[in-house]
């Protein structure tokens, strides 16, 4: 494996596992108790905000691969950071509140691998 290959799998390993982090901890707190988490959560911050952490994470690591050469689309960074959060938020939502039984990391597996897919091409 290349050195160039390498550094692209750490790169996928850090973002798979901030995911993987929160959907355990979702899953964790069972769907009910998320509900109320993240109702609680967005009645006291403005925008969010209790995503700004998130966002910021995900927009370094976006922003590493695109100076490594993994990450080759031409959206920016924090566009990225964006898209990731909105394919977890929605799959935490449909989860918390659909007839979806797998587990949380499961049920957003297809979605994450098309947007990693996205990203890693070259071009757009």
């Amino acid at each position: 494996m290349s050195k160039n290959d390498e550094q692209q799998q750490r790169l996928a390993q850090k973002i798979d596992s901030i995911f993987d982090e929160l959907a355990t901890m979702h899953e964790q707190l069972g769907r009910e108790v998320a509900k109320a988490v993240l109702h609680i959560h967005t009645r006291k911050t403005k925008e969010a905000g209790w995503l700004a952490p998130l966002h910021d994470v995900l927009t370094r690591l976006f922003e590493e691969g695109k100076r490594c050469g993994h990450v080759r689309t031409k959206q920016s960074a924090s566009t990225l950071a964006h898209i990731a959060m909105q394919l977890y938020v929605g799959a935490l939502h449909l989860w918390m509140f659909s007839y979806v039984t797998d587990p949380l990391a499961t049920f957003m597996t297809n979605a994450w691998n098309m947007f990693v897919h996205y990203i890693e091409k070259e071009g757009d």
